[in-house]
């Protein structure tokens, strides 16, 4: 009997032994480490001045009528210039948006229909706004933006392979100024190359997710300089709130910091 009960603890001692060591996979940094990962990933944002691309979207279960891949290009000036531009097939314009800091304007040209607005407001005034608000949230992770809010903690975590980094959230793009929301970023430990950004509601709750992958070298051709810069190439975001939705972009090709 006391074998047999020896025998039968063993796959408890196996699971608790996992989970600590899952757990400990994990290791949380001093402030100053903290505070140096964070000026790393914004040095390599801060070398973005400019960047145009090519890239296909493909939409799906956001309330869209035109379900079918959309063709576009992109532009962006640091730090919150932005434009999006999609074409459906025969180089139709379905949708051109402009993005200056907080403030959008969403131009439907084949409606004669422009819709202006906040980029932090709640409200939805069309069924093409929670599409962009998930294209935002992608650029976000080409670029490599991370926004803190100011006097809100910053945690930062690392093990062998990457570091992941909890911030707290706007809440008002949430829809929500009940619940907290945390923005966690999971950065590779060798190249710092953003690979997703999970918005959360709660530890195991998340409400957005953005993945990144395909990374490739851009060349930054300026008088300046000449060195290459790593983006996605392939980036998801998914909306998993009961209004759903995601839109995939495949980016054909970037410039970066082109003369002007």
């Amino acid at each position: 009997m006391i074998a047999a009960s020896r025998w039968s603890l063993l796959p408890v001692v196996l699971l608790v032994g996992c989970a600590g060591m899952f757990q400990g996979s994990l290791q949380p940094l001093e402030d100053d480490q903290g505070r140096r990962v964070l000026q790393a990933l914004r040095q390599k944002e801060s070398t973005i001045r400019t960047l145009r691309g090519l890239f296909q979207a493909s939409i799906s279960g956001s309330g869209i009528p035109l379900s079918q891949n959309i063709l576009g290009t992109v532009s962006y000036v640091r730090p919150d210039i932005l434009e999006l531009k999609g074409f459906i097939r025969m180089g139709a314009p379905v949708i051109n948006f402009h993005r200056k800091g907080n403030e959008y304007e969403l131009d439907f040209p084949a409606e004669g229909k422009v819709v202006t607005g906040k980029v932090d407001e709640v409200q939805e005034h069309t069924s093409w706004d929670h599409t962009v608000m998930l294209s935002i949230r992608a650029m976000d992770a080409v670029l490599g933006k991370v926004s803190v809010v100011s006097g809100e903690p910053v945690r930062v975590w690392k093990n062998s392979e990457r570091y992941r980094i909890d911030l707290t959230a706007n809440q008002s793009s949430f829809g929500s100024s009940q619940e907290d929301f945390t923005v966690r970023i999971w950065v590779d430990a060798q190249t710092m190359n953003l690979t997703s950004i999970e918005y959360r509601r709660s530890y195991d709750d998340i409400v957005v997710s953005v993945e990144c992958e395909d990374y490739r070298e851009v060349t930054i051709n300026t008088v300046e300089e000449s060195s290459p810069v790593l983006l996605p190439f392939l980036v998801k975001a998914t909306d998993y709130r009961p209004s759903g939705g995601s839109i995939t972009l495949y980016f054909k090709e970037f410039i970066v910091n082109a003369a002007s």
